[in-house]
């Protein structure tokens, strides 16, 4: 997901996955780089869908299934 915001030639995405890789001390051979920030940007857009959904105040999670 790409934003004006993410500034010339880079994402949020990509500045989210630089960090986490230094945090982890994770090294990432730069041929996949656009492989890895394409599923990362692809979980962002499927997390806005789902906190973008609108619940009622009446909702309630669901019970917890024990048998």
């Amino acid at each position: 997901m790409r934003t004006e915001a993410d500034g010339e030639g880079g994402t949020a995405c990509g500045a989210l996955l630089d960090a986490g890789l230094a945090v982890a001390r994770l090294p990432l051979e730069p041929e996949l780089r656009p492989r890895v920030l394409m599923h990362l940007e692809t979980a962002t857009a499927m997390a806005a869908l789902v906190m973008d959904f609108a619940l009622p105040d009446e909702a309630e999670p669901a019970p917890v299934y024990r048998p």
